[in-house]
Parts: structure tokens; C-alpha cells; sequence
């Protein structure tokens, strides 16, 4: 099993965060910290801090899930948490579900299953839809005002991009940036040859 994984808990029931709490602590064969992502500013926490799981109330509705979907790298496990019966059409968003009435052991094989050390090696290396939008921008040269108004969010989020895209990749420059977006074919070699022909 995974060790020293970020459990993120999208939980407005103090009952049921409380219990779920509970849960992850009688887990002894998993290392992790939890994080409260309660609140208004939840999307771009968990953008910033990137957990392997995120529990999730679907109280939010399934615009939060699917907001989450896009935000954040695909290896990164969003679990429902019915309080409720749901139709599945409205849970598209969820890698997996678990019910308030089901049995601890139950909820502790589910969330393992979800935390499996399958991807431990390509956790936190992937990045996002997004994250990839922004280094594409910055391979052509663009400024962080440039790529907010390419992609349509504010300068910080580009910001916090940056820092997410640095931290997963480990990569500081620009041009480092470039030969990855290179290997990983997110930009041709033509084209950054083009764009630096018009500098």
C-alpha cells in the first residue's frame, strides 16, 4: 500500500467528515494526511495541493465533480459519498462511490482500491488539461497575462498552474519546458521554430 498520501475530504456533514476521519485512522497500513476542502476556494486548493483521493458530498452537485475532472490530473481519485441513493447518470464524474451505510470495511476497501500503488509512480508526474494549456503558453513565449486571457482565468490560477506544473515535473526553466512539451508532443519543433522566427 501507498504511503504518505494527501486524502482530501469535500465533506459539509461535521458527522460524516468526523466519521470519515475515524475510518482513515483505524487504516494502520496507510500513511496519509487529510485535508479539509470544505470551503469556497475548494477547486483551486485542491489544484494547489493536488491529493491522490478526494471524497466527495455529492451535496456539491455534479458541477463541482465534474470541475474537479477537468482541473486536476486524471491519476487522481474522486470518490462519492451518498448519504442517498443516486442514479449513476448523475455520478459520471466519480471514479468510484461508497454509501454512509456501508460497512467500515467496505468504505476501507474501497478507498485502498482507489489508492492502489498501481500509479504511485505517475502520481503528482501528470499533469492536467490545463496544466498542459500552460506550458504551451510558455513555450511560445507568452507572458502569465497572455495565458490567462488564452485560457480564460485569472493570472493567479496561471500562477498556480506554474507552481503545480514546477513542483510535478521538477522542472524551473523555460527551456526545460520546452523540451518536455517537445518529448511529450504537445508542441511540434516546427512550431516553436515558426514562433521564434516573429521574435
Amino acid at each position: 500500500m501507498r504511503h504518505n498520501i494527501s486524502i482530501a475530504l469535500m465533506l459539509p456533514s461535521k458527522l460524516i467528515f468526523s466519521g470519515m476521519v475515524s475510518i482513515l485512522k483505524s487504516m494502520n497500513d496507510v500513511s496519509y494526511t487529510i485535508i479539509d476542502a470544505n470551503g469556497n476556494d475548494c477547486v483551486e486548493k485542491l489544484s494547489r495541493l493536488c491529493p491522490a483521493l478526494i471524497l466527495v458530498d455529492p451535496i456539491f452537485g455534479s458541477q463541482i465533480g465534474e470541475t474537479l475532472k477537468i482541473s486536476l490530473p486524471m491519476s487522481v481519485k474522486i470518490i462519492a459519498v451518498l448519504v442517498q441513493q443516486m442514479p449513476k447518470a448523475s455520478l459520471h464524474w466519480a471514479d468510484d462511490t461508497v454509501s454512509i451505510y456501508d460497512s467500515e470495511n467496505i468504505i476501507k476497501d474501497i478507498i485502498k482500491r482507489n489508492i492502489s500503488q498501481d500509479d504511485e509512480e505517475e502520481k503528482g508526474k501528470e499533469l492536467s488539461p490545463r496544466e498542459k494549456e500552460v506550458v504551451v503558453g510558455i513555450v511560445k513565449g507568452l507572458s502569465n497575462k497572455e495565458i490567462a486571457a488564452m485560457m480564460n482565468v485569472s493570472v493567479n490560477t496561471v500562477m498556480t498552474h506554474r507552481r503545480n506544473i514546477a513542483s510535478k515535473l521538477q522542472i524551473h526553466t523555460p527551456a526545460g519546458l520546452t523540451i518536455f512539451a517537445i518529448v511529450s508532443n504537445l508542441v511540434k519543433l516546427e512550431d516553436i521554430k515558426s514562433d521564434m522566427g516573429k521574435l
